[in-house]
């Protein structure tokens, strides 16, 4: 594996490839049913929107859908300078992997070695092939000096997975986040975003993520020992609208809760990609 959007893609098509014919035509209309006249996809407030144009782009090349290529990137180039970090770094991040534009790439370094957390970290790598291990390890380091950094289990569970794919990649011990990581799982089935509270598609995902391929040995039979539960939850947010939602009471769906749930279901799946 060359980097971490190549497990992310590999792992959601993976989901998608699981599919039934039915069941993918189904999510490609859902998916359909949010683009906006410029091509982008809408938000929940149904404006044309960066973050959920991203993820809408990232279910669809999961499904191995048509797109405009040339119409998407048109729409994102404005937003690669946007206030919003989240908004820049998405829109950066599909230029680069449709373009292989250098200005792009040259700004992700610069955020790389700029991020103030493990979830910066992972978003900025996500530009490049994986780095070697003494560049990680400097890396780690410096978010070691953060001050939540020796309690990992105080973190959202996006951080927390983000900090555990960080810690594997440096090549150190990866047993406390892995752990804290899977306290998150609830006894129904799914992940929580904090301690104490329901599980929800995102958290599911990217938990699911981090530990597939992390590499950590000790949490394999844990994450097979949940697969069953995991699934019937991840099945539970696909919503009547054809989307998956952030979960199964949720009132719509969206892109962003799509493509986690494909890359949720790819977790469900065998697969040969790992961290090593």
């Amino acid at each position: 594996m060359s980097s971490l959007f190549q497990a992310l893609e590999c792992l959601a098509a993976c989901g998608a490839d699981g599919l039934l014919p039915d069941a993918r035509n189904r999510l490609i209309r859902g998916l359909e049913s949010c683009r906006t006249a410029d091509g982008g996809f809408r938000s929940l407030d149904r404006s044309c929107d960066p973050y959920y144009t991203f993820f809408g782009w990232l279910a669809l090349r999961a499904l191995r859908a048509p797109y405009d290529r040339n119409e998407l990137c048109a729409l994102m180039t404005p937003h690669t300078s946007a206030a919003n970090p989240i908004d820049a770094t998405c829109a950066r991040l599909l230029l680069h992997v449709e373009k292989k534009s250098f200005h792009t790439w040259l700004t992700s370094w610069i955020d790389l070695w700029r991020a103030d957390d493990p979830y910066s970290v992972f978003l900025a790598s996500l530009t490049f092939p994986l780095q070697p291990q003494w560049v990680m390890r400097l890396i780690w380091r410096a978010q070691r000096l953060q001050p939540d950094s020796l309690a990992p289990e105080g973190s959202p569970t996006p951080r927390l997975a983000a900090g555990l794919l960080l810690t594997a990649l440096a090549g150190r011990d990866t047993a406390m986040h892995a752990a804290a990581l899977a306290a998150r799982h609830h006894v129904t089935g799914g992940y929580a975003s904090a301690s104490g509270t329901q599980p929800d598609l995102l958290a599911t995902a990217v938990a699911r993520f981090a530990l597939r391929v992390s590499a950590n040995p000790e949490k394999a039979p844990g994450l097979h020992a949940v697969h069953e539960a995991d699934l019937a939850f991840i099945e539970l947010c696909w919503l009547d609208d054809g989307l998956f939602g952030p979960s199964p009471t949720a009132e719509q769906g969206d892109t962003e809760h799509t493509f986690y749930g494909l890359l949720a279901l790819g977790t469900c799946r065998p697969t040969p990609e790992r961290i090593t």
